[in-house]
């Protein structure tokens, strides 16, 4: 009863002071200091208590039986009830009041049972003879996977009990292990409270106190003191242990060696990484030397063994050998460790871990057991190099074949073994899988297949479609007409025509060498248009990159060496010399330029030759003067007219000294630029107009333009420039020569192009021109002063003209003719007028 009513009404840690609060978690009652530091570890945050309030405790004891005296349970002693330790054993008292004992009747102390294990115990001890839990202590939860460690009981007091002034401390907000100087926790940087004064139960005994009475048994530490100092302790060991583990961690020694270290070396005071370094070769020594020695004594007991049943059978002995097989330290240090230490069993362990290994090499084919031993001990006792090492010897011809500089055998399809050829495909041609590997097989084994091996390669791993397959292995170029696979094809970027290796290397090597940039097009169907610069720089951007691979370094050479020259045409300070056809940038403001090539000076503005009156004279004060002073200028006449005011390609500014007549296409020798004689529009072949409904090869003319005009008869072209007030010649100038036309022109002759004469009739009043090249002449002065020819269409000339312009014809009801064309002429004119945005030649 005495006891059931301590555990009731006082604390159930120190069994001293009232509870205070009730924790439903873990079942007992504390009083306030022993809660707060019993949950004030981070693994009992999530325990729920309820507080007991003061009129309840009180009331209880006003309502049972009001004692002032305590009873000891070790000495039987009745003691005041202000005293906190016993006046005879000064013992501390450990139960409350009881409420029903009576002071004259004596104590009852009977045996109690543990509540951790159920060990009933004698009432007079205080921990339990089995788990050595305190007796007032309640039962730990329970955790199969790990149970719990009972730290060894220590055999007296030492420094670190409770009392001692050099003790260490624990800090009561992170419960941080610190020594007694430090007047701050190392772990959460925390003041170090006052330290209380030990309550009575926990002071020394004075050591003037004696009492003559009843023996007293020796004294023990009090149960809450005893699992403090078995926690620190243990809590001291575990952080020795980690700082071990860790600064051997930075060295490459592992938790194993660090541990299995310590339990060698003992107390001898060397730390593990110092020991490991120092005595550990000669431990390894010695245990490989132990291994030898265990292998020998069972190769000889092995040996007797057959030789008692040679005899036994009378046949002849076989002769004794002895076979010791040599560890590696590797190997020794692993046995150490699993032995934990222990030199004897580490060599049995080492020996059967190695054993083991040669009987798997041995079942793995190697049956040589002393080569397995040797291969192991190489190796550090590892399986996996151990297999290396035998296996390097047969795979030797393998390895000499592979780096051989011999070429590989071709693959023979007609091999009896189909299995060997696809398993051979597989492996050399990295096919995705078994069954390409068998429809290449088969492809190549149809009657009259004329592929090649890699080619069916290359086509089988783009598909596995057999009858698209034999379309991409037979693709006919359109230049020679041979059969090709897809992969032997090469295509451009601008068309989708695709030609040969062969044909696409030979047709631009020929163009880079023997014609113009500008005639790098596809050789079937001649695209791009050359004449649209955004489409030119972006082809030759792709084609650069196909031409690298195809063609010869020098020939590649000169074809950038040419796509550069296309791009400095393109610069507006850019210059042709009329003398020798060269080309360079101009940086100076003066007429006069002298070429680098020939050393030749000529005009920078008008191209023409350099002479000492064009000083100070612009170009056009320069020709009156030529045309009125120079006699060589006035016999040729209106053809050194026509020659000097000839053609100029509006892309690269190249002059040509002659006026080709018939038709007006023209294509520039230097840029291949193709546009138009008479206004300098370009020629499309895909029009870039959206209203334009044209096919083919056109140029869109101005209606001034000699495309249109030279249609005229010469008489209409002279009343033209009447209306206009603009003279013109009739007769030839004295001394030229007469009968044929002396203009310069480029004619075809034989797939060639030479510059000569006109060599036409000439005919009276054509100023000593053939017609061609007088209407020519009158048109190029309608050009240069900017005469509209609209006014001299007849009818249905105006008509055609406004729906060649889309110019709106429709005629108003009830006009008559001659409003009709007027107004129709003036709309013409107005809306399409002839200004100088217009592109025409003047």
């Amino acid at each position: 009863m005495c006891i059931a009513n301590c555990v009731s009404d006082n604390c159930a840690i120190c069994g001293i002071f009232r509870i205070s609060a009730h924790c439903l978690t873990c079942l007992q009652g504390l009083c306030s200091e022993c809660d707060r530091l019993y949950h004030s570890s981070p693994e009992r945050s999530n325990h729920h208590r309820t507080a007991v309030t003061s009129s309840s405790s009180s009331s209880k004891i006003r309502s049972s039986h009001s004692s002032s005296t305590w009873c000891c349970l070790h000495c039987t002693k009745v003691n005041s009830i202000q005293d906190l330790l016993c006046e005879e054993c000064e013992r501390p008292r450990l139960e409350s009041i009881s409420s029903n004992r009576d002071e004259s009747q004596p104590a009852t102390i009977t045996d109690w049972q543990c509540k951790s294990c159920t060990m009933v115990n004698a009432a007079s001890s205080i921990l339990c003879e089995v788990c050595e839990r305190p007796r007032l202590a309640t039962r730990p939860p329970t955790n199969p996977s790990h149970p719990p460690v009972t730290p060894p009981r220590p055999p007296a007091p030492v420094l670190g009990m409770p009392g001692d002034p050099d003790s260490q401390w624990v800090c009561q907000f992170c419960t941080y292990l610190n020594y007694s100087p430090a007047t701050v926790c190392d772990m959460c940087n925390l003041a170090r409270p006052e330290p209380a004064p030990l309550p009575a139960k926990l002071r020394p005994p004075s050591p003037v106190r004696r009492v003559p009475a009843l023996p007293i048994k020796p004294k023990e530490p009090a149960p809450e003191d005893l699992n403090s100092w078995r926690q620190r302790l243990m809590k001291e060991e575990g952080l020795k242990l980690i700082q071990l583990i860790r600064d051997g961690e930075k060295k490459g020694v592992s938790p194993e060696e660090v541990y299995t270290s310590m339990r060698v070396a003992g107390e001898n005071g060397i730390l593990p990484c110092k020991w490991l370094k120092t005595e550990l070769p000669l431990l390894l020594d010695q245990i490989r030397m132990l291994v030898t020695t265990f292998s020998l004594q069972s190769d000889k007991t092995t040996s007797d063994n057959m030789n008692r049943s040679c005899e036994a059978s009378d046949e002849d002995a076989p002769a004794e050998t002895e076979r010791a097989i040599q560890l590696s330290r590797t190997e020794a240090k692993q046995g150490w460790l699993t032995a934990g230490g222990d030199l004897e069993r580490a060599a049995r362990q080492a020996l059967r871990d190695r054993l083991a290994k040669v009987k798997e090499l041995c079942v793995l084919g190697f049956t040589d057991e002393a080569l397995c031993h040797e291969v192991l001990r190489q190796s550090g006792g590892e399986v996996r190099g151990a297999l290396a090492l035998l296996q390097r010897p047969l795979l030797e011809p393998f390895h000499n074949r592979i780096w051989s500089e011999k070429a590989e055998p071709p693959v023979d399809i007609h091999h009896p073994d189909k299995q060997r050829i696809c398993r051979r495909l597989l492996a050399v041609y990295d096919l995705p899988s078994w069954g390409r590997c068998e429809l290449v097989l088969s492809l190549l084994l149809e009657h009259s297949a004329p592929y090649s091996l890699e080619d069916v390669v290359q086509a089988v791993r783009e598909s596995h479609d057999r009858e698209f397959i034999k379309r991409v292995l037979a693709k006919e170029c359109p230049i020679c007409l041979s059969v090709f696979p897809h992969s032997k094809m090469q295509s451009l970027t601008s068309c989708q025509c695709s030609v040969c290796c062969g044909c696409f290397q030979q047709h631009f090597t020929i163009a880079v060498r023997d014609k113009h940039i500008r005639d790098m097009v596809c050789p079937v169907c001649w695209e791009p248009n050359i004449n649209d610069p955004e489409h030119l720089n972006s082809y030759f951007s792709t084609l650069d990159i196909q031409l690298r691979e195809c063609l010869e370094p020098e020939v590649y050479e000169l074809f950038h060496k040419k796509l550069t020259e296309q791009a400095l045409i393109k610069d507006p300070k850019f210059l042709w010399c009329c003398h020798c056809s060269y080309g360079f940038i101009y940086d100076g403001d003066q007429l006069k330029v002298t070429c680098f090539q020939c050393h030749n000076s000529f005009c920078a503005q008008c191209k023409k030759p350099w002479e000492s009156q064009h000083t100070g004279l612009s170009c056009e004060q320069y020709q009156s003067w030529k045309r009125e002073n120079d006699p060589g200028y006035q016999k040729q006449g209106l053809a050194g007219y026509l020659r000097d005011n000839g053609i100029t390609c509006p892309n690269c500014r190249f002059q040509y000294a002659l006026s080709k007549g018939g038709c007006m296409h023209f294509c520039c020798s230097q840029c291949r630029y193709q546009f138009c004689s008479g206004c300098n529009n370009p020629f499309h072949t895909t029009c870039a107009v959206d209203e334009c409904s044209v096919s083919g090869l056109h140029a869109h003319h101005p209606r001034d333009c000699l495309f249109y005009l030279r249609d005229w008869e010469p008489s209409r072209l002279q009343a033209l420039l009447q209306n206009n007030d603009v003279a013109f010649n009739t007769e030839p100038p004295p001394g030229t020569q007469t009968g044929l036309c002396g203009v310069i022109e480029q004619k075809d002759e034989g797939g060639q192009q030479p510059d000569s004469a006109c060599g036409a009739q000439t005919q009276n009043g054509h100023a000593g021109l053939c017609e061609k090249h007088y209407r020519e002449y009158l048109v190029s002065l309608i050009n240069s002063h900017s005469i509209d020819p609209a006014p001299l269409y007849s009818s249905s000339e105006l008509l055609l003209a406004c729906r060649r312009y889309k110019v709106d014809d429709s005629r108003r009801d009830g006009e008559d003719s001659f409003t009709y064309h007027s107004r129709l002429l003036e709309k013409l004119m107005v809306e399409v007028p002839l200004g100088d945005k217009v592109p025409r030649k003047k």
